[in-house]
This record gives C-alpha cells, structure tokens and sequence, in this order.
C-alpha cells in the first residue's frame, strides 16, 4: 500500500539543533558518571538529613 503523498502532507524535513550554545556550557545530569552521579545524590540526601537533624533539636 505504497501511495505517493499529495501535496498537503509533503513538508520538510525538521532541521537539526542549529543553537549556537555549546554543550559543554551546562551541567547535564546524563553526561556525569555513574559515580559523580551517586557522589551528587548522597551530599542530597545528606542536606536533607541534615535538615531534619536541625528541625528536631
């Protein structure tokens, strides 16, 4: 069931990320190793204990 478009649906093909910012100037939560990203979530959870540690005493 090969059926040529008709000319309503031919449109071009999007265009690839032309923004002129370079990757490397954001932080990227999947560009960290599996460490870092441990490493980030443990100072996370250690803030959040010790926000907990400070609101009961």
């Amino acid at each position: 069931m090969n059926r040529p478009q008709s000319a309503t649906f031919q449109t071009a093909a999007p265009a690839a990320h032309t923004h002129n910012e370079r990757a490397g100037d954001r932080v990227s939560l999947l560009r960290l190793s599996a460490a870092q990203r441990l490493l980030a979530a443990a100072a996370v959870l250690a803030l959040l204990w010790a926000g907990v540690y400070w609101a009961l005493n």
